[in-house]
């Protein structure tokens, strides 16, 4: 953490609801100067910051971890006070409502894609300039956070920075390693290869071979792996122009084959992997890292690796994020900004990774010692957390948000899941119906 009395002048950007092709997107507002305040100012004024957030058991017990930690450290008094309001809906409604009313939390976690729904409120903070200041991480911390998650974090339809992130999982393959070692199969990195293995596994055991938890992420990382361009934060949808036409319809190809031979599956009815995965009915599945307390293996050794990509690898990231709303009052708005930059805090991070089965924010948070004796411990859940956590850059990617970007994502997640369902579908058509829905959003 910076030990800087003072600060230079800070400009703290106001959002106001600007519509453009019907898109809300956030406006710089009047500036707040700062450049007064110090570090005596902060302690001086006792401030106290609401959080709230969406984290339970495990994991709200890790993060109260994390608020308790900033808490005894701070050098500025600042106190969290950390609520849990539900799950992720639960929190962003109560967040909408207490918007509405005037009394937004100083602190909230969402989806990015949520975020956008705050913006029209003129209360969403802009963090791109306090991420810059003298208070808060350093310029060598920062450049030790993840670079998707800074991108991520940025990945507005204005460029800005809306949110920080304190730990965040992937999608990685788990594996029936007793079965791979009884029949020799070599534990696939690409797609070509997990198309070989699959191929073999279903000739052995006469039954689908590898499953995907998550349509959703697969109908665009899916294209995207193949060659493809997604969207942008403009809302501009490029996965079905001229351009990319063809590694879209390349992978749909795939896939649809995959389901043809009886050798790739969805989790259909048993609404995740982890069921068959756990019952040796299923050898292999793509899922999520933090999702190991599901699997329960009947006698047989599991095995965790990435998971395989094609010849534009890109592996999702996924996870809330943390959001400041600001009061007009700088000292507050300041002690904000300093908590959402704590979550990239090295310490931070690796407390929360420690004890949960999310990767830490900075690369730094790998070598806390809090961090290191979570992976010494061994286990499903420590492998694939460590993991998640070791991707290359560049590999790890994340969605751009825009007007309608979840409803989007539906509406390519309904493609796999058509062809899923009828392995004989007509992808022109079903590629059609994709374009129809999302051009009446």
């Amino acid at each position: 953490m910076k030990k800087t009395l003072s600060i230079l002048a800070l400009a703290l950007i106001l959002v106001a609801p600007v519509f453009a092709n019907g898109a809300a997107e956030a406006q710089a507002g009047a500036a707040v100067d700062t450049s007064s305040i110090t570090a005596d100012d902060l302690r001086n004024a006792n401030i106290t910051l609401e959080l709230w957030h969406a984290q339970t058991g495990e994991n709200g017990i890790a993060l109260d971890k994390v608020v308790q930690l900033f808490n005894e450290t701070n050098e500025y008094g600042i106190t969290v006070n950390s609520t849990c309001q539900g799950g992720y809906s639960d929190t962003h409604n109560k967040i909408l409502s207490a918007l509405a009313a005037g009394t937004p939390p100083n602190v909230g976690q969402a989806y990015n894609n949520n975020m956008m729904t705050y913006m029209p409120s003129g209360r969403l903070m802009d963090l791109t300039d306090y991420l810059n200041d003298d208070f808060g991480i350093t310029a060598d911390e920062l450049a030790q956070v993840v670079p998707s998650y800074l991108e991520e974090n940025r990945a507005f339809p204005d460029g800005r920075t809306y949110a920080t992130s304190l730990g965040k999982s992937t999608e990685v393959m788990f594996y029936n390693k007793t079965f791979f070692d009884e029949h020799g199969l070599e534990v696939p990195t690409t797609f070509e290869e997990l198309t070989e293995v699959a191929k073999q596994i279903t000739a052995i055991t006469g039954r689908p071979a590898i499953g995907w938890d998550s349509m959703d992420n697969l109908g665009i990382y899916g294209p995207i792996n193949f060659g493809a361009q997604y969207a942008d934060t403009q809302g501009n949808l490029y996965i079905f122009d001229e351009d990319n036409i063809d590694a879209t319809k390349a992978f749909y190809s795939w896939w649809q084959e995959g389901i043809q031979g009886g050798y790739f599956r969805t989790a259909g009815e048993d609404q995740y992997c982890s069921g068959p995965f756990s019952n040796g009915t299923m050898i292999a599945y793509i899922g999520s890292s933090s999702g190991t307390n599901y699997i329960l293996p009947d006698g047989f050794e599991v095995g965790v690796t990435y998971a395989p990509v094609g010849t534009n690898p890109a592996v999702i990231q996924q996870g809330g994020n943390f959001c400041g709303f600001t009061t007009g009052d700088p000292l507050v708005d300041l002690a904000t900004s300093i908590f959402l930059e704590y979550m990239y805090d090295a310490e931070a991070s690796g407390l929360y990774a420690a004890n949960t089965g999310y990767a830490p924010s900075s690369k730094a948070g790998l070598e806390t010692q809090a961090y290191k004796d979570s992976i010494a411990q061994g286990g499903l859940a420590a492998a694939a957390k460590d993991i998640s956590a070791t991707y290359p850059d560049g590999v790890l990617a994340y969605d751009p948000v825009f007007e309608n970007s979840y409803e989007t994502r539906l509406a390519l997640s309904d493609v796999v899941e058509a062809i899923a369902l009828d392995p004989d579908a007509d992808i022109d058509a079903l590629i059609a119906q994709a374009e129809r829905t999302i051009a009446a959003l």
